[in-house]
């Protein structure tokens, strides 16, 4: 009578062949590395940029519009675009004609008051010059009229102020037009659109706004960041706390110590500092 083999050794040795071929795979893996800050994509919002002048100036704000509507036919304004974000987001028509009839045009020099601490858009960088996408497109119209264009960084909470006063010609710089300027300024019509996006670490689990219910806020103190949220009580009123700072520098060091989850800002904002690591050119104060 023939005896059977067992299949007990043979099941033992195809299990430890399967449990160090799986313990290899994980060693193997790559080292995901330190979190890093990353946008989610689902906006909290959506607001338009504008250029603001003196109310009774509509000459000067007709002037610079007509102005950009011919450097983007030119191509003008999708190359600076382009050279700041990687692509042209801007809605500007494109006019070559725009300025044709326009009339008394003189030399002058053009004083735009900036947020200095809005990088890509508006800033002052570590030399101390003045930077940004709103910036250059400044330059390109005084260059088409021939305009001497001079940068005044303002107090953003006193921008108002800054433009009554006579201190500036015009707000130029990450400038949402929300219905309080609309209704007590000139303005022109929105250049560009900016969606207002959380940023978070990559290791905090947080993919969609939803995720961030219960979750802690931060956020730049008088930025349409704050216009934003009270435009989506569906997600305001399910966070734990909403923090106000200063300056967005301060936000984001937050974000690092992991005393918030996300900080709310502008998506070209959030994309510029994941690019460039560098959250000093949010911050700025008057000397």
């Amino acid at each position: 009578m023939k005896r059977s083999l067992s299949l007990r050794p043979v099941v033992c040795l195809m299990a430890l062949a399967l449990l160090f071929t799986a313990l290899t795979a994980c060693s193997d893996a790559p080292d995901p590395g330190p979190p890093v800050p990353v946008v989610i994509e689902e906006a909290v919002d959506t607001l338009p940029f504008g250029i603001v002048f003196r109310q009774g100036n509509a000459a000067l704000r007709d002037q610079v519009w007509a102005a950009l509507q011919a450097l983007s036919a030119d191509g003008t304004v999708e190359q600076i675009a382009r050279s700041w974000f990687g692509y042209d987001p801007t809605t500007i028509p494109a006019d070559p004609y725009a300025t044709a009839e326009l009339e008394d045009v003189r030399e002058r020099r053009l004083i735009v008051g900036i947020d200095a601490a809005a990088a890509p858009m508006s800033y002052l960088d570590n030399f101390g010059a003045f930077r940004g996408f709103d910036v250059d497109l400044a330059r390109a119209v005084g260059d088409y009229f021939g305009w001497e264009v001079d940068f005044f960084p303002i107090t953003w909470t006193d921008r108002e102020m800054e433009l009554v006063s006579g201190n500036v010609d015009c707000i130029w710089g990450g400038l949402t037009l929300t219905d309080h300027i609309l209704e007590r300024m000139e303005h022109t019509e929105s250049y560009m659109e900016n969606r207002q996006v959380l940023l978070t670490m990559s290791d905090s689990g947080i993919t969609t706004l939803r995720g961030m219910r219960g979750g802690r806020l931060a956020l730049r103190q008088g930025s349409a960041s704050e216009l934003a949220l009270e435009q989506n009580p569906g997600f305001r009123d399910h966070l734990e706390a909403i923090i106000l700072h200063e300056c967005l520098t301060v936000s984001l060091d937050f974000l690092r110590q992991g005393l918030v989850d996300a900080v709310l800002m502008y998506e070209t904002s959030a994309r510029y500092y994941i690019q460039t690591g560098d959250a000093s050119v949010f911050a700025w104060e008057r000397s």
